[in-house]
């Protein structure tokens, strides 16, 4: 007689069809059960992490390389301790799936006083608590699972942010069919023709004999589009840029590449071709605070064409509903119609970077991302975290193929770590790049653990520059409350299983010291590779020193 089909067995199948092969998460007694589910799919894997905060960066990291996530916790302990890292992926777009292990049926019926819960006999209370960071959520019964597991997975695809399940034991081992339909029949089509063909004609009334710029951003990543952007600008002239948010959707080595867009932190060719063109073409835009240097951005709305989720605009008059992917392919037709598109010269040639410092000397912010840049390849996930690895990256050119990953929106520091391991299990082929400063490191080290025994093989950049000077930048320059506790971080990674077979420990303190480390780390891929490098507490990126400055608080 072959095995019962349950409820947890359609959930885990759902799961694997919709594009993960991993499951994240912590074990709990509400949960462990169903998670032996996991264990006998041959669809799926069990990658379990230090905490749950852990694992929802883990899940959010994997998200954004594989289109999709799960991970598992406990009720109530489990479930709040990822509750930060579930918010950080609805704020960044992270498709993810969290599950929660919840009491039994029987003992919530009976409202006991279960571990786990505020022992008042009222079991909804952390599923309210989701609502704002959650596109869906459901808790699962026998008469209701399989179109809520379907529903909230397929929204979760659709929103491109997390989702939520809460699911008791006595209920994940209840007989059901197994799904005879796909989960994502198609791609929904959103787009009125009426309004497509009304914002191809504005098109080709705005556009000719007007000098064009086009600005790319993070939601041509998150909705997969990479590709279709890169055929516009092969079969085009113009110049580009991207918000920090968007970095590496484009290649950043070409002639047309103007620099990163920081509004008033901008460098002045970027800030001359964003904001003195006489079009510019937004594509998948969102401004942020940290990327507009606060809002600092001089763009007068007459003259932007904007290209946006489910909408596309001109000049301020909205076209919609149109998906991003069917404006990007009305924008490239009349593009390349032979209408007279004029490319916005850059105001000065584009100058290389020299380095500050001497080699023998000690390491400066100026010259330590360029030094890092010239080092990575296409093969390369950078996760580079909210501070100065985050500033000091986005203000450097990267070699084509690279990814470049951070949480600008959200901001937590910490993320980068267990995201970067996530985003190496969704891409095997790749290897990650963690750029931390010591203060970050502090919150999710113990993640180096997980990456030591996934065999993942990172690269963990660690800037030791002995406290938070992201915050010293912005206020409390020399108070104590931005020192860390001093650590041995030469040490630290013997503590979660670091050996010389598995692992280098490298440290560098000069400029040429940190250049050999990347070259040898470059050549040690069988083992994760951490390069300490150490640096002045109040050295900051140009572009942080520029944004700090517009972020300070304003004194009365």
């Amino acid at each position: 007689m072959s095995q019962q089909y349950t409820i947890a067995d359609y959930l885990f199948d759902r799961i694997a069809e919709a594009g993960a092969s991993d499951i994240f998460g912590v074990p709990g007694d509400f949960n462990l059960t169903f998670l032996d589910n996991v264990l006998a799919s041959d669809k799926l894997r069990w990658v379990g992490n230090t905490n749950e905060l852990n694992a929802g960066y883990a899940a959010d990291g994997y998200a954004r390389e594989r289109g999709f996530a799960a991970m598992v916790t406990t009720f109530g302990v489990g479930e709040l301790s990822a509750i930060n890292a579930t918010a950080g992926s609805f704020a960044e777009y992270a498709p993810v799936l969290h599950i929660v292990g919840a009491p039994s049926t029987a003992l919530q019926d009976a409202k006991r006083r279960i571990h786990h819960s505020l022992g008042d006999g009222v079991f909804n209370h952390f599923i309210k608590m989701v609502e704002p960071v959650t596109v869906a959520r459901a808790q699962l019964t026998p008469e209701n699972a399989a179109s809520e597991i379907d529903r909230v997975i397929r929204l979760i695809l659709k929103k491109h942010r997390p989702g939520y399940l809460l699911l008791s034991p006595d209920v994940a081992r209840q007989p059901i069919y197994p799904p005879t339909t796909k989960l994502i029949d198609s791609q929904e089509d959103i787009t009125s023709q009426a309004a497509l063909a009304d914002f191809k004609q504005a098109l080709t009334e705005f556009l000719p004999n007007k000098t064009t710029t086009l600005m790319a951003d993070l939601m041509v990543h998150r909705l997969g589009l990479q590709s279709q952007l890169k055929a516009l600008i092969a079969d085009t002239d113009i110049p580009y840029t991207t918000l920090s948010w968007g970095k590496t959707l484009l290649d950043e080595n070409s002639e047309r590449w103007a620099g990163t867009y920081a509004g008033v932190a901008s460098r002045p060719i970027v800030k001359d071709a964003v904001e003195n063109c006489e079009c510019l073409i937004k594509v998948g835009v969102q401004y942020t605070d940290t990327t507009t240097a606060g809002f600092s951005q001089d763009i007068d709305e007459s003259i932007v064409v904007d290209l946006h989720y489910e909408r596309a605009s001109i000049s301020g008059k909205n076209f919609a509903p149109i998906a991003l992917q069917d404006a990007l392919q009305a924008l490239h037709e009349v593009m390349t119609s032979g209408i007279n598109i004029v490319p916005k010269p850059f105001c000065e040639p584009v100058k290389p970077h020299e380095q500050k410092g001497r080699d023998d000397e000690a390491i400066l912010q100026d010259d330590l991302w360029h030094i890092i840049a010239d080092r990575l390849d296409h093969n390369n996930l950078v996760f580079s975290e909210q501070g100065t690895a985050y500033f000091g990256i986005s203000d450097v050119r990267l070699p084509e193929g690279v990814t470049s990953y951070g949480q600008p929106m959200w901001g937590s520091i910490g993320y980068t770590l267990p995201a970067s391991l996530g985003a190496a299990i969704a891409s095997p082929n790749k290897r990650s790049v963690v750029l931390i400063g010591d203060g970050s490191a502090l919150l999710t080290v113990q993640e180096m653990a997980v990456m030591i025994q996934e065999r993942i093989n990172p690269v963990i950049v660690l800037i030791n520059n002995d406290g938070y000077t992201v915050e010293r930048a912005i206020h409390g320059e020399n108070q104590y409350y931005n020192d860390i506790p001093k650590c041995d971080w030469q040490i630290m990674p013997k503590a979660f299983g670091a050996t010389e077979a598995n692992s280098l420990l490298l440290k560098a303190e000069t400029a040429g010291e940190l250049k050999a480390a990347l070259n040898k780390a470059a050549e040690t891929t069988d083992k994760l590779v951490m390069i300490e490098v150490i640096a002045d507490k109040h050295d900051i990126p140009p572009l942080l020193a520029d944004i700090s400055a517009a972020l300070k608080p304003k004194k009365d």
